[in-house]
């Protein structure tokens, strides 16, 4: 994971505990706000602009998916499958 990578996650992180810390200390909800005339636009402009982004990320991110991360979770996934397998097979209980 490289540093811009680590720079988003902690920015998503960040963003999470400010409105657990708004809703403990001002009892302000984002769900509340949201439900507002204002809120559902702002709701609005944000789905259509991660539509947008979608659109043009869509193409590479599923063709990673597809090519490289799903093969190697199925081969990690069915590596682990044969250990327990092994494991039940092979080794034999402790007895006291």
């Amino acid at each position: 994971m490289n540093q811009k990578q680590k720079g988003i996650i902690g920015k998503v992180i960040l963003i999470i505990i400010a409105l657990i810390l708004l809703k403990y200390f001002l009892d302000w909800s984002i769900f509340d706000a949201v439900s507002s005339e204002q809120g559902q636009e702002t709701t609005s402009y944000i789905g259509r602009v991660f539509n947008v982004v979608w659109g043009y990320i869509s193409a590479p991110v599923i063709f990673i998916w597809e090519k490289i991360v799903w093969p190697v979770f199925s081969l990690v996934w069915h590596t682990f499958e044969l250990f327990l397998d092994w494991g039940e097979k092979n080794v034999t209980p402790i007895q006291k």
